[in-house]
């Protein structure tokens, strides 16, 4: 269960209230490492709700960040010597369930994907929550083309099913994007898997994703 200093200090997160997050922290900078109860702390609360600023303020009052943050944040020097000390920190997994690479596909950070990737982060890797992504499914969610392509390069699965069955490339086709759909095919990822009856194609076409349908007609 939250404190009630901890709650105001995730609402003001998700409010975008800077002045109200340096009030808190100066009045409890241990704040910076609590996790709410799905798990995250403040930094990765942040780059969720889509506030990097409010991220790196965070970080910059940390004295340490762990392998999750840094490689959310993009901080490269960071991330390398916490490797270095530690190489099986790649196969870790964070409270909420996730790996580093998959943070670092779904929030776009592509030289972090490509030193993880490196230091033998595994590609296919499972979120160990209800959600089962995998590094992959992130970027395809962002629509990150870049980040996909090194993904599959890598041995990313293109037919990983995840919430409740979805494919990446079911929610390449629906979203409507062109490159990622056609970086998909061309990686092997199968346009007749079904989900409750429907394909990729039926998805999109329910969507009105009209170049993205015809990609796979």
């Amino acid at each position: 269960m939250l404190t009630i200093e901890t709650e105001k200090f995730f609402e003001a997160i998700k409010n975008g209230e800077r002045s109200k997050i340096q009030e808190i922290i100066d009045r409890a900078p241990t704040i910076v490492s609590t996790k709410n109860n799905s798990g995250a702390t403040g930094i990765l609360f942040a780059l969720y709700a889509g506030r990097p600023e409010l991220a790196e303020l965070i970080a910059k009052r940390k004295t340490g960040l762990d392998i999750f943050e840094a490689a959310s944040l993009g901080h490269l020097s960071d991330t390398e010597v916490l490797i270095k000390e530690n190489p099986s920190i790649v196969s870790e997994y964070s409270t909420e369930g996730f790996t580093a690479l998959q943070l670092a596909a779904y929030l776009g950070k592509g030289n972090t994907v490509d030193l993880l990737l490196r230091s033998g982060a595994d590609v296919n890797a499972i979120a160990k929550n209800p959600t089962g992504y995998t590094a992959l499914t992130g970027a395809v969610a962002r629509g990150d083309q870049n980040i996909a392509s090194t993904l599959l390069e890598h041995g990313a699965n293109p037919n990983h099913r995840y919430e409740g069955g979805f494919t990446p490339l079911m929610e390449a086709a629906a979203s409507g994007n062109v490159d990622v759909t056609k970086l998909l095919l061309a990686h092997g990822a199968d346009h007749m898997i079904r989900l409750k009856g429907k394909t990729a194609l039926d998805l999109a076409l329910e969507k009105g994703r009209r170049e993205t349908a015809q990609l796979l007609q």
